[in-house]
């Protein structure tokens, strides 16, 4: 089993917990409220902005050229792929980017985005790719699933999303980071830590979905 089957698996059950979030249910399901939708779609913007960050301090702290292009190709697709949807969605409420900026961050967002930081400019390479991975995967995993449980999600108002979180483009990168980790972290001395700082992210990434689903 490779590095990042193994912290995945030990982090499962988060993925599992969040997954069964009623926010997703009801997404599945194509009733959930198109306020809270909304509300989640800004949290996220607002969330990306600081994940773009821990991807440019990637970029920083790269040990080739290669490394840095890995890292850069996950801000094209947040700016291309993923910012075509989050668009779209925030432009059906009536906001763009700019309103965004104007929001506070809610309490999960909040200290989701501060561990991102706080990892971004004190920890290593291999521990940047464990806090940003939870989310990457993470949201292959929970709306995979999502579809699986109702796949006529699709031809809801959520169905864009799903279909981006779900997509072999999608899962392609996927597989291709968790290799490129794989590889970066071969060698690092404590193979107990990176899957600690994963796990935070992985917890951060349920407490994101609760939030969205206003449990917490």
């Amino acid at each position: 089993m490779s590095l990042m089957a193994e912290i995945t698996r030990d982090s499962l059950d988060l993925y599992e917990a969040a997954a069964d979030e009623s926010f997703l249910s009801l997404m599945g399901t194509g009733k959930l409220d198109r306020k809270m939708f909304l509300d989640y779609i800004v949290q996220d913007s607002i969330y990306l902005r600081d994940y773009m960050k821990a991807f440019a301090m990637g970029m920083f702290r790269s040990r080739t050229l290669r490394d840095m292009q890995f890292f850069y190709s996950i801000l094209g697709f947040v700016n291309d792929s993923e910012n075509e949807t989050r668009l779209k969605y925030l432009a059906d409420g009536n906001l763009s980017d700019d309103d965004v900026e104007k929001v506070e961050k809610k309490e999960a967002c909040r200290a989701y985005t501060e561990f991102l930081i706080r990892t971004a400019e004190t920890g290593s390479l291999e521990e940047i790719l464990m806090a940003v991975m939870p989310c990457m995967t993470g949201y292959e995993y929970v709306f995979r699933k999502t579809l699986e449980r109702h796949p006529e999600v699709l031809d809801t108002y959520y169905g864009p999303l799903v279909r981006d979180y779900t997509s072999p483009f999608y899962s392609e990168c996927c597989r291709t980071w968790e290799a490129y980790c794989d590889k970066v972290c071969a060698d690092y001395p404590d193979k107990q830590k990176l899957s600690s700082v994963f796990r935070e992210a992985a917890h951060h990434e349920l407490m994101f979905w609760k939030m969205a689903g206003g449990t917490i």
